[in-house]
């Protein structure tokens, strides 16, 4: 067993095809497929099921996968370490950040980091929270944005930003003034027709919880949890959604869309910015974390993220159980 040949059985698992993998690696598949049988008949156990839509790791593949992951990782970090002394970053940083979050920092961070890392190659991935924490311990992301954070092992967070909830719809709604933005009662929610994504989505158990501590039954019209399909349908006017102002800023700088801030109570999400703690993080990780950091915090200070932003939390402690936000 050698490196190439775990780097080649990775790319073929998250291919799913070993003509894919062979196509990205600039392999030829005949010897991309020899180097998997030479590393089956290694190990003495089959890594692959291969079928007509493509191939899937055995169970000894899945649990090689972890280790390759692991080890190719750990390699990557020794050749920066290693680098002639250079304190400029250098590397791969593969980012984890749930779908509203991306929405307003996806592109201020990636131009950010082409001028201030650019030997850092971003790779970012956009999914739900739930999602993105499980690709974070199992070594496919080097660092992530959650929200909803508790206890788990192998990862450390600490608190970026905390942000309030708006009902959002089309323009011209009723509210009562607030300071230097419209408001809405929580109590005013039973009226609307909501669109809300369906359990166990973190947002709308959030929502629900929040409601049911004030004694309000909320309607809900449609269930959907895709972003985009929640907007688009607002600005049809089959209902109202509850969203961040960061997910719909494009929408309410066009006029097409309106937002007032939930109140009595407020409705809030916390966002961290996680990493693993059970394996170690390199200089461009770090480098990424602090750009990201200060990226989050300039598109507080101009109002383009409506948040309140501080760095205190738990930068220390183990997180767990995240929703899917």
């Amino acid at each position: 067993m050698d490196v190439r040949q775990l780097r080649y059985f990775v790319a073929i698992v998250e291919h799913g095809s070993i003509k894919r993998a062979a196509q990205s690696l600039y392999v030829a598949q005949p010897s991309l497929s020899q180097h998997v049988r030479n590393l089956e008949e290694d190990l003495g156990v089959g890594l692959l099921t291969r079928s007509a839509k493509g191939v899937s790791p055995t169970e000894a593949g899945l649990e090689l996968l972890g280790y390759a992951r692991s080890i190719l990782s750990q390699l990557e970090q020794a050749r920066e370490a290693l680098r002639a002394g250079s304190l400029d970053p250098h590397g791969s940083v593969r980012l984890g950040l749930p779908n509203s979050v991306s929405l307003v920092l996806g592109v201020p961070l990636v131009e950010a980091a082409h001028h201030e890392l650019p030997n850092v190659s971003l790779r970012i991935v956009e999914s739900m929270s739930g999602y993105i924490m499980d690709w974070l311990r199992a070594g496919q992301l080097d660092l992530a944005m959650l929200y909803g954070v508790q206890r788990s092992p192998g990862v450390t967070a600490r608190q970026l930003l905390t942000e309030g909830l708006y009902l959002v719809s089309l323009p011209g709604g009723t509210g009562r003034a607030g300071p230097g933005e419209a408001t809405v009662a929580m109590e005013e929610l039973e009226r609307f027709e909501l669109i809300l994504p369906a359990r166990p989505h973190g947002l709308r158990e959030l929502v629900e919880k929040v409601a049911r501590e004030n004694g309000v039954r909320l309607w809900i019209r449609t269930e959907i949890d895709a972003l985009t399909q929640i907007k688009a349908l607002v600005r049809r006017g089959l209902g109202q959604a509850v969203l961040s102002h960061s997910a719909v800023y494009e929408e309410l700088q066009r006029g097409e869309l309106e937002a007032r801030r939930i109140v009595d109570p407020a409705v809030e999400r916390t966002v961290y910015l996680a990493e693993p703690s059970d394996r170690p993080v390199s200089h461009a990780t770090r480098a990424t974390a602090e750009l990201l950091s200060r990226c989050a915090a300039s598109l507080v200070a101009d109002g383009r993220w409506r948040a309140v932003f501080g760095s205190e939390g738990v930068s220390d402690q183990p997180i767990g159980e995240i929703k899917n936000i």
